[in-house]
């Protein structure tokens, strides 16, 4: 592995080097960044913010370790042992009491405001495009739950590691591990909840620009050189999520918030309602599967798409579905035969006031025992993927059996590409 310096200095980590009692050079690079939108949760108990540590150490470290994995897990050639074994030499391995060669310190945590999901929605919800926000946070503050997220957040991270680590016979040169593993967190990762929906996003500070300069944002062409450069097509094991050259779908001139809207747009895409505030019925076939599946429907709203699948559940599980007219199913949930969530491989990231990056993680779409639908007190199991014949009877898809390059589609058509 190739020792190299990857970040620009006007826009890299500052190094503060020195060295260990036993000769061996310690590296240390410190950064500050700021977020870009809320955070969402991120304490010790799920979906909540931490009363003490704004941003832990023990997520950022987690953090940079799937990032590792994503962009740097081909190294394994195939196999788990070999990844398992490469992941505990550079983050540790708790349960063999294998410590981590890499130090990471949180300082200076600051937050600009702390609001609940209600408060999020009338801070955001009026403002251009924020009816697409509103979707992102609806399943946030599901059931009336008290949510907290933190607006205006900054931090700064300092990283500290060995020149070199150990691994059996061989001695691994780590800095540009660790350098793949920030880029990649910075770029499509973020911290928190509901990160692949953009939420926790955040950006380094650089130097400030002349007046009248535009804010430096990574360009699509900048990031998929990165992605060839750290990344491979081949030697992932398989369901291990990852990174390829293949996986940036696009960094469009858009709003977070704008590309929010169009997704909200897309996956609730309906045909016109024939009365004010009642849309009409839904493009998408799982509403008249479960119809069918429960035997039950709303007089108006007997099943009539002909295809009998769930594609939806491409874009991540669990999905509930939930009807409002009388006659209709009750509340029902698409999930994995076998756990409870899937997690969605399609990316939001905002990288700068309109610069949004859309990725794909690649990976198994459907979880390994399959899909069912939990309806009316039974179990159902469901299809979530399509043939050519059943895309075309699908308006929103246009013919693609992938839902997710069937959204980037749709999103070109509103705001083109940088």
């Amino acid at each position: 592995m190739r020792r190299v310096r990857e970040f620009p200095e006007a826009y890299g980590p500052r190094r503060l080097e020195g060295q260990r009692s036993d000769g061996r050079r310690i590296i240390a690079w410190e950064r500050t960044y700021r977020f870009l939108t809320p955070l969402f949760g991120g304490g010790v108990e799920p979906r909540r913010a931490d009363p003490v540590s704004v941003v832990r150490a023990t997520e950022v470290r987690g953090q940079l370790r799937f990032w590792w994995r994503a962009v740097r897990g081909w190294q394994a050639g195939g196999s788990l042992e070999r990844l398992w074994a490469l992941e505990a030499a550079l983050f540790g391995n708790a349960g063999e009491g294998g410590a981590s060669p890499l130090q990471v310190e949180v300082r200076d945590a600051k937050v600009g405001e702390r609001l609940s999901g209600e408060a999020l929605l009338r801070k955001y919800a009026k403002t251009p495009h924020g009816q697409g926000l509103k979707y992102l946070i609806a399943l946030a503050i599901l059931g009336g739950e008290t949510i907290d997220f933190l607006d205006g957040v900054e931090f700064t991270l300092q990283l500290r590691f060995p020149e070199r680590v150990v691994l059996g016979e061989e001695e691994l040169l780590i800095e540009e591990e660790i350098a793949a593993a920030l880029w990649a967190w910075e770029t499509f990762g973020g911290l928190g909840a509901r990160t692949r929906r953009g939420f926790g996003a955040f950006r380094p500070e650089v130097e400030k620009k002349p007046r009248g300069e535009g804010e430096k944002v990574p360009q699509g062409e900048e990031i998929r050189q990165r992605l060839v450069r750290y990344s491979r097509e081949g030697g992932w094991p398989e369901g291990v999520p990852h990174l390829t050259p293949k996986s940036l779908l696009g960094v469009f001139p858009l709003s977070w918030r704008e590309v929010a809207e169009a997704y909200r747009s897309f996956r609730q895409m309906r045909r016109g309602g024939q009365e004010r505030n009642r849309p009409g019925r839904s493009f998408w076939p799982e509403p008249d599967e479960v119809r069918r599946l429960t035997r039950r429907h709303a007089p108006r709203h007997a099943p009539q798409h002909p295809v009998r699948k769930f594609p939806r559940g491409q874009f991540g599980l669990p999905i509930i579905f939930h009807f409002k007219d009388e006659g209709d199913p009750s509340d029902s949930t698409l999930k994995p035969a076998e756990g409870d969530r899937l997690a969605s491989p399609l990316l939001i990231r905002p990288l700068g006031e309109r610069a949004t990056l859309v990725a794909v993680l690649e990976g198994p779409r459907v979880p390994p025992g399959g899909v069912v639908l939990e309806a009316a007190g039974k179990t159902h199991r469901v299809r979530v993927d399509l043939t050519p014949e059943e895309a075309n009877g699908i308006k929103p898809l246009s013919g693609e059996t992938d839902p997710i390059r069937a959204f980037l589609k749709y999103l070109r058509e509103q705001g083109g590409e940088r």
